[in-house]
This record gives structure tokens, sequence and C-alpha cells, in this order.
């Protein structure tokens, strides 16, 4: 297994708010984007993904799914506490993190930071976005072509902080050779679609080669938000 990774503040922020943690050895990876405005998301970020590094490490024996989630509740606890004080009100984030063991993906996930696994055949995204828009999308209330530019698109329902318990989402699958896996913050996938994702990973001659291009690329089409990716691939 392989793995690179990025983050890049964009073409119009001047703070990044995203955070990332890439340990192909320990096969823990993990994307977070920060809420909360002024310094308080960039806060979050980095300690919610601190605090999953930490459990990740602490517990190498301990079943990966269970690890995961106690791992997201533990995180959510520290920002809800940290969120009620003045300098840090609003703290928040997104997160997804995928731990793997031999041969399966053990994912965990609250907001709307997206995993994809693909190879030359296919991609599928892993992961739901916890948005007002995606619910809007799931109960047919509009259409997909009106969620890409609808003006409540970056309204998320669930994230990591904002309430006293959060629900998160768990999913595990299987991977072989030649598969990769992508993680990335919304400031990648707004600008740049999964099957260009899928196609410059292919393409590309390695793995830091495809996840510059896929973050210039984003930056060229207006890098409106901060842009992280990791990407994994099954050797």
């Amino acid at each position: 297994m392989q793995a690179e990774f990025l983050s890049h503040v964009g073409a119009v922020r001047k703070n990044n708010e995203d955070a990332i943690f890439c340990d192909a050895k320990a096969g823990l990876f993990v994307v977070a984007d920060g809420i909360g405005g002024r310094e308080a998301g960039e806060v979050a970020s980095a300690t919610a993904v601190r605090v999953v590094a930490e459990k990740f490490w602490e517990n190498p024996d301990m079943p990966a799914n269970e690890l995961m989630r106690e791992a997201f509740y533990q995180a959510n606890d520290v920002l809800h506490r940290a969120g009620k004080e003045k300098k840090t009100q609003g703290l928040g984030t997104t997160m997804t993190a995928i731990a793997v063991r031999g041969d399966d993906i053990h994912l965990v996930h609250v907001g709307d930071s997206r995993a994809y696994l693909f190879n030359r055949n296919s991609i599928e995204q892993l992961t739901e976005d916890h948005t007002l828009v995606q619910a809007l999308l799931s109960d047919k209330q509009i259409t997909a072509d009106e969620a890409i530019h609808h003006p409540q698109r970056h309204v998320l329902l669930r994230s990591i902080g904002q309430d006293i318990l959060v629900q998160v989402q768990e999913h595990t699958v299987s991977w072989s050779k030649g598969d990769y896996l992508l993680l990335c913050s919304d400031g990648l996938y707004t600008l740049v679609l999964p099957h260009e994702m899928q196609e410059i990973a292919l393409r590309a001659a390695n793995l830091k080669s495809a996840i510059d291009f896929m973050a210039q690329t984003a930056f060229n089409r207006g890098g409106y938000d901060n842009i992280s990716v990791i990407l994994v691939s099954y050797d």
C-alpha cells in the first residue's frame, strides 16, 4: 500500500481550515474540514484529526470499526466542550476516516468530506453527504442539476462538535490489487468531478503527480475553498 497527500489553501481563502492525516504503514487516513469562522475551523479540524490518530495508535488490537467509531465520539465530545468557550464558539468539523487492515476498508464519516474507491472499471462514492441539499435530493424535492448550484449546498446537517451526540456513518468494504482509495474535502470534489479524479489517477506517472494535478485543476477552476486530498493505492 502506497499513499500521497496534499492540503492547499486554494485561490481565495487566507486560512486553511482543512486537516489531514496519512499513515500508509499504520493504514490510517483522515480528512477533516473545519467550520466555525476565525481560527475556530482550523482548531476544530486539527483537534479532531489528532484525537482519531492518538486513539488509533493507543489501541492497535481493537477491532477497527469499533475503534474508529469511539474515536469519532471522543472527538465530538472534545469539540463540543471547546465550542462553549467564547474564543472557539461554534467549533465543528466534517471528518472522514479510513482504517485499512488487510483487504478490508473500515470507514467512519460525518459531514460532507468524501471517500471514493475506484479502479480502471468503476468508481464508487463510499460516503454520504450529510447536507441539506443531499436530504432534499434523496427526498426528490430537487434534481441533481439543481443540487450542484443550490444556494444552501454547504449547509451541514451533521458535523463533529456541533451537538452533544453525533450520528456517524459506518461502512466496511473490501479492496484488491489495482484499486485506489481517495479521500478529499469539498474544495476538490466541487470543482473536479469523480470521473476526472479517476482518470487523472490512472493516467498519472505516480500518486504524487496525480494529487498535484487534481489540486491544480481545482485551483485553476476557481479554488474557492481549501483543497485537500489523500490518494492510496493497493499494490
